[in-house]
């Protein structure tokens, strides 16, 4: 009997961005004095990170200043500028992490699972999307509204981006010879990741009204199709109709 992919939780290597601000928040109530003074700064850090995300989230980067944070987060102006030099410091922060576990979860998920090639592929980035509905609030701030932040921002954006197409272009290269013989422009692997970033953001714009479950068949269908392997193609749009 086949695995349903839509009935596992493929998210145990990820989530600790969300997970050790909970424990560090449990450790850290309101009285530090009894805690080492590096444990209470990555608690405020980590409220800071919150903030950050409710407030852009809420009013866009634009309209966030370093007030609405401090105050979001309950610490003070000099404990901020303690761990960050500016606003823009304090989001590129918070891009990068997120970003960086994103990444990690689907390298991790694939290498679980890379005797099957299709299977290694459509589960790593189910996991990724699951990631994302793991706290809507950081998936706005910190994925869906990127590009409409700052320039380092989008510049690591795009090194991000970068690194999945690199990922796709060796992925696409290991298939046998029987699954594809194709060789395609590297620009075709670009459209297709900078197309489904896309998409995936206009999804949680939109308040991941869709099922993670249909998002997952319609980027595989995308993915598949565009690279010419139209029977496991198929098999997702027949989901979806």
């Amino acid at each position: 009997m086949e695995l349903n992919l839509y009935e596992q939780n493929w998210l145990k290597r990820g989530g600790e961005f969300e997970e050790n601000s909970v424990q560090l928040r449990r450790k850290l109530p309101r009285g530090t004095n009894h805690l080492p003074p590096e444990l209470v700064l990555q608690s405020q850090k980590e409220r800071l990170i919150e903030a950050v995300a409710l407030c852009i989230h809420q009013k866009g980067y634009a309209a966030t200043s370093v007030k609405d944070i401090i105050q979001q987060a309950s610490v003070s102006r000099t404990t901020f500028y303690k761990l960050f030099t500016d606003k823009e410091a304090c989001y590129f922060y918070c891009f990068k992490k997120l970003s960086s576990l994103h990444l990690r979860l689907l390298i991790q998920t694939y290498s679980d699972h890379q005797t099957d090639f299709r299977r290694a592929f459509e589960v790593s980035t189910l996991a990724f999307i699951q990631q994302l509905t793991v706290n809507k609030i950081y998936a706005s701030a910190f994925f869906a509204l990127a590009p409409y932040s700052t320039l380092s921002v989008v510049a690591e954006l795009n090194v991000v981006k970068a690194h999945y197409v690199s990922l796709l272009v060796y992925w696409f290269s290991i298939l046998p010879s029987q699954i594809s013989r194709s060789v395609l422009p590297q620009d075709v692997f670009k459209i297709v990741i900078e197309g489904i970033f896309s998409y995936i953001r206009q999804w949680i714009i939109q308040g991941q009204e869709q099922s993670t479950e249909n998002v997952h068949h319609h980027v595989c269908y995308v993915i598949f199709s565009t690279l010419g392997l139209n029977d496991w193609a198929k098999q997702h749009l027949e989901k979806l109709i």
